[in-house]
Formats: structure tokens, C-alpha cells, sequence
């Protein structure tokens, strides 16, 4: 069965290495959430609030 994260906030949370497929993450709040190498397969983003947490920045090149 799919994990249902819909409309949680998720910031910051590490998910990292995970096998979400086919979660749904619909309306979630999901800034600064790590996915780094997770299984994303067939999972549900609709609506997701996305981006960096205000603490992290980005280089200039």
C-alpha cells in the first residue's frame, strides 16, 4: 500500500534512500525535503509546495 503524505508539512524531512513509490505527496509542503537516491516511481506531486528552505543558499558562478 502507497504512503500517504498529502497536505503534511514535510519540510526539511530527510527521505533519503527511501522506497516511496507510488506515495502521494499531493498539497504537501515539501521545501528543503532530501530525496536524494529515494525511489520516486509513480509518486504523486500534484499541488506540492516545492524549493530550497530559506536558510540554504546557492553559488554564483
Amino acid at each position: 500500500m502507497p504512503l500517504d503524505y498529502a497536505g503534511q508539512n514535510l519540510r526539511g524531512r530527510s527521505f533519503k534512500g527511501q522506497n516511496l513509490e507510488g506515495a502521494n505527496f499531493s498539497y504537501a509542503d515539501i521545501r528543503g525535503t532530501n530525496f536524494t537516491e529515494a525511489n520516486l516511481r509513480e509518486a504523486n506531486f500534484t499541488g506540492a509546495k516545492a524549493g530550497l528552505q530559506k536558510s540554504w543558499g546557492l553559488n554564483s558562478f
